[in-house]
């Protein structure tokens, strides 16, 4: 009896660790983003509208500043991308270091300097499990951070 008994539960734990690796995927996609942030009461424009490329924009107006944000999914699916463009142009040296060390009080948001010399905020969020309330969350955020550092980046 106490064979059967272990046989039996050897199966079932074998069956269960089967069955997890083929749950489906929590991912959002493109089409997902653009959907959620209209629910949230954005008005949400195309920025791009490449197919597997697509990219939203929204603008939050907050401190005295409009804020126009937008929003994407890395190409491998994984990411949701937020960014501000924040100015034209590489910052000073002082500028910039006050922008590195910016990043430390506001991570996992961060600046960065793009190919062309942008002056970026972005903010990555791991597409897993994406509500709205993180979502919001996440959208205000950004959006938060812009204008607590505007001094910085100005």
């Amino acid at each position: 009896m106490r064979i059967k008994t272990w046989l039996l539960i050897m199966i079932g734990l074998s069956a269960a660790l089967v069955l997890t690796g083929f749950q489906t995927s929590t991912k959002i996609d493109r089409k997902q983003l653009k959907t959620m942030l209209s629910q949230l009461g954005y008005e949400v424009k195309d920025l791009d509208t490449t197919e597997g490329k697509e990219k939203y924009s929204l603008t939050l107006q907050q401190g005295g500043l409009n804020i126009p944000i937008a929003a994407e999914i890395s190409a491998n699916e994984n990411y949701i991308w937020l960014t501000v463009f924040c100015k034209d142009g590489v910052p000073t040296a002082d500028k910039a270091v006050n922008l590195l060390k910016r990043n430390a009080d506001i991570q996992p948001s961060q600046f960065y300097i793009t190919k062309s010399n942008k002056t970026m905020l972005g903010l990555c969020i791991e597409n897993h499990e994406i509500t709205n309330a993180v979502l919001r969350q996440r959208v205000e955020k950004i959006a938060d951070d812009v204008v607590k550092t505007k001094d910085d980046w100005q």
